[in-house]
């Protein structure tokens, strides 16, 4: 029997718990951080590809972050604007640009709230490898895309971990992105004790899992449904 339609709101995603903040919301601060933390390399991203030098790009990004959370700067957002990838670079573009004057020094090392590994950070820049051509605003956007998969994955790799399966995960991972070729079942079963047709259903199930955990990610940053499906489409065109 197919359940009765409900009329009940969409559950709360982190961005619309940020958005509640101003009205007390009590999981507000938590979500604020973790948005935080996932979300400053993108920032970082821009910053350098705006022509700053790694340690300057740290500094405005660590200053950007402390200055939303003392300063509730997100839960005064329009919650009207949806993404919460937009809200963030118009915002860090305001702050970049109001910093533009002023001496990094005085500031650095001092006020962070999230933990920026500035060595990760300049190994995942050299990675993306822009063309010349490409804007601080493009960047931002496939760096967000990038961060978006890699969460996706560590989300999926610790459901198998849970599961004494990680070593399967570190296996079929390479099948998310790209299309079996003959015999790859066949030697992946003999590597994982498992027959060809089994591996195919693992993949299978994988992908399928990946694209709902994916949805999940890509909806935690929006206020509501609304354009989940048009964000996942622009993101998977940057890629």
């Amino acid at each position: 029997m197919a359940a009765p339609a409900s009329n009940a709101p969409f559950p709360a995603t982190k961005w619309s718990i940020v958005l509640q903040s101003a009205r007390g919301n009590a999981n507000a601060e938590q979500a604020l951080a973790e948005l935080c933390q996932a979300y400053w390399l993108p920032l970082y991203t821009f910053a350098r590809r705006a022509g700053h030098s790694p340690t300057d790009a740290e500094d405005l990004v660590q200053g950007f972050l402390a200055k939303a959370v003392i300063d509730e700067l997100f839960s005064r957002a329009d919650s009207g604007r949806g993404k919460l990838r937009t809200f963030l670079l118009t915002a860090f573009r305001r702050y970049a640009r109001d910093e533009h004057d002023k001496a990094f020094a005085g500031k650095r090392g001092g006020g962070a709230v999230v933990s920026l590994d500035l060595i990760e950070a300049e190994r995942w820049y050299a990675a993306a490898g822009e063309s010349p051509g490409t804007s601080p605003e493009e960047a931002y956007d496939r760096q967000w895309a990038l961060t978006l998969l890699e969460r996706t994955c560590e989300r999926l790799r610790g459901e198998f971990e849970t599961k004494g399966k990680v070593a399967d995960f570190d296996a079929l991972r390479p099948f998310l992105t790209t299309d079996a070729k003959s015999g790859d079942y066949e030697s992946l079963g003999a590597a994982l004790g498992m027959k060809p047709d089994t591996v195919k259903v693992a993949v299978h199930r994988l992908r399928a899992r990946f694209g709902a955990t994916l949805r999940e990610e890509v909806r935690d940053t929006h206020a509501d449904d609304t354009d989940v499906d048009e964000e996942l489409r622009h993101l998977i065109r940057l890629l």
